[in-house]
């Protein structure tokens, strides 16, 4: 058995746009959203839906078959992990309509489907980045065991959209978000994970610049950042037009200050990850 636990997540809520591309349009708000891993609920109405079911005597799933018209998406659930560095998703559905011989029900892996109305809840796990893999003894798409690439992972559909940042999700969650594993989880729905002891900002004993509040960083994966909160050994970024607030570890960064005169305020820093 494989366990992964997080202790950072949250909850975005979507709704797509008419005729949009299902897939397309969700694989765009979860690399705009920083989605590396977590999990995607939601229901509509879709139509030029492709599915795919699984076939037992080849354990793999079969050729995509078109079902022509709109379909009420009863439910709609996914698994996300990382493929070439980028977001992968899974999208599995059940789908029902009203026919000429009753209530028709479908399900399977969506490879293709456009818009008619559809809303989504995705959790995103803040703190993990696993791959997302083709499992060869069942033929579907699963979280990868340790040590298994992302470089390697494949879904049922390709993603086609713009260029992915290689290693980017990855990258920025392993320097973010690394922290040692919890010694027991509490089954009580009052219990708080706790976090472990804060560790010096420092790397191999010497001491880092630290920014403050108001300095303007160059992070490696998030880009050009605000230091919105500084607390010693964690920094708090607003990052991108959005102004999402993301929290990271200094003790898994390398911190150098770009500015000639370091009285200048606010001072610039560029952020590494630690080698």
């Amino acid at each position: 058995m494989t366990m992964h636990v997080s202790r950072s997540s949250h909850s975005i809520f979507l709704r797509l746009a008419p005729g949009d591309s299902l897939l397309d349009a969700l694989g765009a708000h979860l690399r705009e959203g920083g989605v590396a891993t977590g999990t995607l609920t939601g229901h509509g109405v879709l139509e030029h839906v492709e599915l795919r079911t699984f076939a037992p005597d080849t354990r793999t799933l079969g050729a995509a078959r078109s079902i022509r018209g709109a379909i009420h998406a009863l439910s709609a659930f996914g698994t996300i992990g990382l493929s070439d560095g980028a977001p992968q998703l899974t999208v599995r559905a059940v789908l029902s309509r009203e026919s000429d011989a009753g209530i028709e029900t479908l399900s399977g892996v969506i490879t293709s489907a456009r818009v008619v109305a559809f809303e989504a809840m995705v959790v995103s796990a803040q703190d993990l980045a696993l791959a997302l893999t083709h499992d060869v003894r069942s033929g579907v798409p699963l979280i990868a065991t340790p040590g298994a690439s992302s470089a390697s992972a494949s879904g049922p559909h390709p993603t086609t959209e713009s260029p992915k940042p290689p290693g980017a999700w990855a990258d920025a969650v392993a320097a973010s978000g690394a922290q040692p594993p919890l010694k027991a989880i509490s089954t009580s729905s009052n219990a708080m994970p706790v976090r472990p002891p804060a560790k010096p900002a420092q790397m191999d004993d010497v001491e880092q610049p630290l920014p403050e509040a108001g300095d303007e960083v160059q992070h490696f994966a998030f880009g050009r950042c605000e230091v919105v909160k500084s607390d010693g050994d964690r920094l708090h970024l607003k990052v991108g037009k959005e102004g999402r607030i993301r929290e990271i570890a200094l003790e898994m960064l390398k911190v150098t200050q770009l500015d000639e005169d370091p009285t200048v305020r606010p001072r610039h820093y560029r952020l590494d990850r630690r080698l």
